[in-house]
């Protein structure tokens, strides 16, 4: 009996352990399968893009629709809303390409249309002037042509007498050579003659080649123009449909966000653990903290640029009080009582963060997606007006008070750093008031703030940054590494 029981116990767990293990491979395959995903995403066309978007909507609604049965305020359900609120921002990004390259497209088109038009023009013109030449070498040829069978004509009627007979019967050598002369310069007119007719004919004809090739180009060149037109009005109003559609869509996400933020005050207001509204501009965000950034290089370089300068000042004190002899074991008693000074503060100096406010000590939402996707910091909810502290010694760098994003925040550069020898700055957000300026140097545990629900904030709480090596938005880390 206890033999059976032992095995039944067994298979229970083999059992258990199978299920648990399709569990993960389930997990993982589907990992895999987003990632493959998003590889294959980013190299899809617009077309592609579109159609992956709207079958990814389409099953985001279904699993909508079934949570909607239990209910809507749920972590699971906003967590799916937010999921295709992301999407519906994607599809967006998609018909703002689409788009722009429609209107590149129509730039284009006009831009040859309007190529095609001085084309023409200039088509037009060279065809008039070779028309005009036509019309005078013509003119010319037919006179001159006339004339040539004057000259044929004349020879014919002169019958067979030839030059050597008309020399021949020349009574004197004058008249011999009165009449050679005559008959030279004839014979060389008649030359030239045939040589004008024949060049006349020659320019005549390629100039004719020439009007038909350019009046051939002209013709092609209007074809082109009557369909450049056609596609330029095609696609004026392929881009009117596509800025309809994008309102349309724009309004849906709008909707959805209104709906997810809404739901989400809901549940939180119910749990009394507050965060961020987690749809915010991300344009907004990314301009914030370019800004904080740029402040924390500005001032890093001042606060080293200024510690170099102190350094050297006390190199040169020291060195001169020593030559000089007066008052010298004071002085260097003084020197070696505050280098000593100095030493232990640095040695003592280990970066050891305290919670940032007092009065709340427990994360109510967490960094990353265990708090939610994208979050930067952690949140402790607080009563507002709760005091907000520096979590280390350090100097205020950057305050800000904004009705959006992180609203009323302040950032800290510390005087400590980590045990990699990197800076290390906290961001505090979302207070009701700030205490603390730009350019003070506050002590561990300081009061710096009031705790609040300014900017992108669903109720009073506040939000807590860590940042190392630099004071970079991608250079957030979890806090929980520093915090007691």
């Amino acid at each position: 009996m206890k033999q059976h029981y032992i095995l039944l116990r067994f298979f229970a767990v083999l059992l258990a352990f199978c299920l648990f293990s399709a569990s993960v491979e389930s997990q993982l395959t589907a990992t895999a399968q987003d990632s493959s995903y998003s590889d294959e995403y980013e190299n899809m066309t617009n077309e592609e893009k579109q159609a992956y978007i709207e079958q990814k909507l389409k099953e985001i609604n279904e699993k909508l629709n079934s949570l909607a049965e239990e209910s809507e305020e749920t972590e699971e359900y906003i967590n799916t809303l937010d999921e295709k609120i992301k999407y519906l921002k994607n599809q967006l990004t998609v018909s703002e390409q689409e788009i722009e390259d429609s209107q590149e497209k129509i730039t284009s088109l006009e831009q040859q249309y309007e190529e095609n038009e001085q084309t023409i023009a200039q088509l037009e013109v060279e065809i008039s002037e070779l028309n005009t030449r036509c019309d005078e070498l013509q003119e010319q040829f037919n006179s001159n042509y006339a004339l040539f069978c004057q000259r044929i004509r004349a020879i014919y009627i002169s019958g067979d007498t030839s030059v050597l007979s008309m020399l021949l019967s020349c009574t004197d050598i004058s008249s011999l050579l009165t009449r050679y002369e005559m008959i030279k310069r004839v014979s060389q007119s008649d030359k030239k003659l045939l040589q004008s007719v024949q060049s006349e004919s020659e320019e005549l004809t390629q100039t004719k080649s020439t009007v038909e090739e350019k009046q051939q180009q002209l013709t092609d060149t209007q074809q082109t123009l009557v369909e450049t037109k056609q596609s330029l009005e095609s696609s004026i109003i392929s881009l009117e449909e596509q800025q309809t559609e994008y309102q349309e869509k724009q309004s849906v996400y709008e909707s959805e966000k209104e709906k997810s933020d809404k739901l989400l005050k809901q549940l939180q207001d119910d749990t009394q653990t507050y965060s961020e509204y987690r749809n915010q501009d991300q344009e907004e965000l990314e301009a914030v903290n370019a800004e904080i950034a740029a402040a924390a290089e500005e001032f890093k370089k001042q606060l080293e640029a200024q510690t170099t300068t102190s350094a050297t000042t006390t190199t040169k004190k020291a060195t001169t009080t020593a030559s000089s002899g007066e008052s010298t074991t004071s002085s260097k008693t003084t020197t070696t009582k505050k280098a000593t000074t100095t030493t232990q503060s640095s040695n003592s100096s280990t970066l050891s963060m305290t919670y940032p406010v007092p009065s709340q000590t427990t994360i109510t939402c967490d960094y990353g997606s265990a708090g939610y996707s994208g979050h930067t910091g952690v949140d402790f909810s607080c009563a507002t007006g709760s005091k907000v502290v520096a979590a280390e010694s350090g100097y205020v760098f950057y305050t800000k008070e904004l009705n959006y994003n992180y609203g009323y925040h302040i950032v800290i550069m510390h005087d400590k750093k980590d045990s990699s020898g990197n800076y290390v700055y906290t961001l505090y957000a979302h207070n009701s008031s700030i205490v603390a300026s730009a350019g003070d140097y506050v002590t561990k545990g300081q009061l710096i703030a009031y705790s609040g629900s300014t900017g992108n904030s669903t109720g009073p709480h506040c939000h807590f940054e860590v940042r190392t090596p630099s004071a970079a938005y991608s250079d957030c880390v979890d806090p929980k590494k520093y915090l007691p």
